[in-house]
């Protein structure tokens, strides 16, 4: 399975495409709905671009990966066999047994096209709807990652929202760190070795058991100072819902 038809342009495709390429795989065309995007993606992949479903050509695997409101869309439009998406939150269903093979190659990882990472790091999660092509699926992997897990769509999705609060809503703190200390003139690199020693840890403890803080302590006064202080109400209410979470132990 060297010939790959790519649907979509994004982070995921960059990423995924670059690494397939790198290892030896070929990426016979790049689609995008924004013909530019597809081109500037493609060049990099030595590939060629499209900006119309109907001009697919044949390959071996067909790899969708644009937005998940999207997904089911194209996958309606697409008419060919061996067909994958990238989704975490979306199963199998999606396809609704449109072809003979399908499945889903989940990389577990944050993209972004102008950051470049060791993608043979990255998790990859697969899941077909029958053996044969789960077989196919996991050799691709293999190829890529250093770690393939074969995972059904229940597990996959817990994982995404895993992902979610594991990454996106981190990120999100980060940015309310970030936004505080830029109005006391405070740069936020100040807090890189603290962030770095909290994952650290990480690898060898479970995250309940490393918690620290004034909610673990259940120091209520430090808590009630540290609100009093935040610029805003819905910042207030992160901080109060977050530090309630910990004192009663949830997760």
């Amino acid at each position: 399975m060297k010939n790959i038809v790519l649907i979509g342009s994004g982070n995921v495709a960059t990423h995924l495409g670059l690494s397939l390429v790198n290892k030896g795989y070929i990426i016979k065309q790049v689609w995008s709905n924004h013909r530019r995007n597809a081109n500037i993606l493609a060049k990099r992949l030595d590939s060629r671009s499209i900006d119309d479903l109907k001009d697919i050509k044949d390959a071996d695997l067909y790899i969708v990966t644009v937005k998940d409101d999207a997904l089911e869309s194209v996958i309606e439009q697409l008419d060919a066999n061996n067909i994958i998406h990238t989704s975490g939150g979306n199963g199998l269903d999606v396809f609704d047994n449109k072809c003979e093979n399908y499945g889903v190659f989940y990389p577990l990882q944050t993209f972004n096209k102008d950051v470049n990472l060791d993608f043979s790091k990255t998790p990859l999660c697969i899941e077909a709807n029958n053996k044969f092509f789960e077989n196919k699926l996991m050799k691709i992997g293999g190829d890529l990652s250093n770690t393939v897990v074969r995972m059904d769509s229940e597990q996959r999705k817990k994982l995404h929202i895993a992902a979610v609060f594991a990454c996106n809503f981190t990120n999100h703190m980060f940015t309310i760190a970030d936004t505080m200390l830029e109005r006391s003139d405070i740069n936020f690199k100040i807090l890189m070795p603290i962030i770095h020693q909290t994952v650290l840890k990480l690898e060898d403890s479970k995250p309940s058991e490393v918690q620290t803080g004034p909610a673990i302590r259940k120091d209520r006064k430090m808590i009630q100072n540290h609100i009093s202080n935040l610029p805003d109400k819905e910042t207030k209410e992160i901080y109060k819902l977050i530090s309630e979470s910990i004192m009663a132990g949830n997760g």
